[in-house]
């Protein structure tokens, strides 16, 4: 209605604004006969357009469609294209569950079956079949994530997987107009070219650090059929997974998904373990493999080591680690906190009891200013929003997002803004005061505003330092993952599955 300006027969009514659909259901049903199955993908709605595609509009649409020979409805729906957040709102909803109740809607005013999709996890579907709120579920973007996922909940293992985290990058190559891809499955597109092969030469290898690239590396050289030991110096594996699955929940079920393919895989874990010369001499390995994850410095900015700012590692630490020497002074609160839940529950180390504490409680102030509007910046402003602290983002940089793909970064700006969270671009000189922020914006104005404590969300870059000094000492080293540069949760399992394939 809000598109069609016809004056026609093909515009106006709601039956002339339905002509043509039903003219190509007719018209393909009388070429391949009543035996072979014919449905209709239908809008349910239109988010965010004023006099767009109604429910109502929907449900009578499906009647005429049912009546002209379909035998299925597929319900999906559409949105204001000029409206970024809705972008991940529709046909591809950031909302769990976004389309069931028009689904539901629409099988009441129809016989024929009802498909529908959009972000409905495996228990959800079977929850709303059984209740008979529609009849077929559709995966879209958890397919890309794993093929196998239908037989993998016939055999009833749905633990076993591999989760889509909801970070849009398979649909941002759309936009620009880049071959399909996604993040935490590095086989997608390029089932040939990385797929998983028996090697045909028996190796040793250590696995160093336990982030993501790391634990996907190992359980891949595993399935070929390699000895794989994997030292981590910390007391878990997960690395910065850890922190971007409190930041964003969905990581958190992409680490749980590793940790238990690791835990059923041949793989050896060392925990606690740092690793030196000596002991990969121990192990006799054939080859080295660093993923212990990029270095993080502290930018030169002035007045970063006064005792209300945070790094990005003590940050980090602060919301994933119950003891960390470094930050006693400025988290006792929070580690006493941890220390007394962790002994009522007998759970000290356990991912969801910090993940509980951090939203009950975290030791900052009102009005956190965080420097750095890349994705750990802004998916942390989030977080800290939604606990109710005044959140100002500052950044150089030119636009806010760098990182985060196309219509996942439209959907959090979105949602920030909701959050009455400020964001500056453009800001040069910037300097942390007594409880202050002092910058230059875009029109040469030297500004400031208060802040109880500054989180610096920046300085992130590769780190090679201990690759290079285990080929100093004669070993063959590898590099993947955020040691060679900052790329995120696509770039350490993309880097594990390239390194993985050139051993098979």
């Amino acid at each position: 209605p809000a598109m069609n300006q016809r004056d026609d027969h093909y515009g106006g009514s709601l039956e002339n604004r339905a002509r043509l659909l039903i003219e190509i259901i007719t018209a393909i049903r009388a070429r391949v006969g009543r035996a072979f199955p014919l449905w209709v993908k239908l809008d349910s709605g239109e988010f965010g357009k004023q006099e767009g595609i109604t429910l109502t509009d929907a449900s009578k649409t499906a009647q005429l469609v049912e009546a002209a020979g379909a035998d299925a409805i597929a319900v999906t729906a559409y949105h204001d294209t000029n409206q970024g957040a809705l972008h991940s709102e529709s046909n591809i909803p950031h909302t769990p569950d976004r389309l069931v109740a028009n689904a539901q809607a629409i099988k009441k005013a129809i016989t024929i079956p009802v498909i529908t999709a959009g972000r409905i996890e495996p228990e959800s579907a079977n929850k709303h079949i059984r209740s008979g709120h529609f009849d077929f579920v559709g995966f879209g973007r958890k397919l890309l994530a794993d093929p196998d996922l239908p037989n993998k909940l016939i055999a009833g293992t749905p633990e076993q997987i591999r989760p889509c985290v909801y970070c849009y990058c398979c649909v941002s190559q759309i936009y620009v107009l880049k071959p399909v891809k996604c993040a935490v499955n590095p086989e997608t597109a390029y089932e040939r070219e990385r797929s998983i092969i028996a090697s045909d030469r028996v190796r040793r290898f250590a696995v160093i650090g336990g982030g993501p690239a790391g634990m996907e590396v190992a359980r891949r050289l595993s399935l070929q059929g390699h000895h794989v030991t994997l030292l981590e110096s910390g007391k878990r594996l997960g690395g910065t997974l850890q922190f971007a699955s409190i930041a964003y929940p969905p990581n958190g079920r992409l680490l749980d998904w590793l940790r238990l393919q690791i835990k059923q895989s041949t793989v050896t874990v060392e925990l606690n373990t740092v690793a030196t010369v000596e002991r990969l001499q121990q192990l006799g390995v054939d080859e080295v493999i660093v993923a212990t994850g990029a270095r993080r410095d502290m930018p030169d900015i002035q007045g970063s080591d006064q005792a209300f700012v945070f790094s990005g590692d003590e940050m980090r630490a602060m919301v994933t680690s119950t003891h960390h020497p470094e930050l006693h002074r400025k988290t006792s609160a929070f580690t006493r906190l941890m220390t007394a839940a962790g002994a009522k529950t007998g759970i000290t180390s356990s991912p969801s009891l910090v993940r509980l504490a951090s939203r009950l409680y975290l030791p900052l102030g009102k009005n956190i200013t965080i420097i750095g509007a890349e994705l750990v910046g802004l998916e942390l402003a989030e977080f800290l929003a939604e606990r109710g602290r005044n959140i100002t983002v500052i950044d150089g940089a030119s636009r806010a997002g760098k990182g985060l793909y196309l219509v996942r970064r439209m959907r959090i700006l979105d949602e920030l803004r909701h959050l009455g969270v400020v964001i500056i671009t453009n800001a040069s000189d910037i300097a942390i005061g007594k409880q202050e922020i002092n910058y230059t914006n875009y029109r040469g104005q030297r500004r400031s505003f208060i802040a109880d404590n500054v989180i610096v969300a920046q300085g992130a870059s590769g780190d090679s330092r201990l690759a290079d000094t285990l080929t100093q000492a004669g070993f063959s080293t590898h590099c993947i993952g955020d040691s060679t540069g900052v790329t995120y949760i696509e770039g350490a399992m993309e880097s594990a599955a390239e390194l993985a394939v050139q051993f098979a």
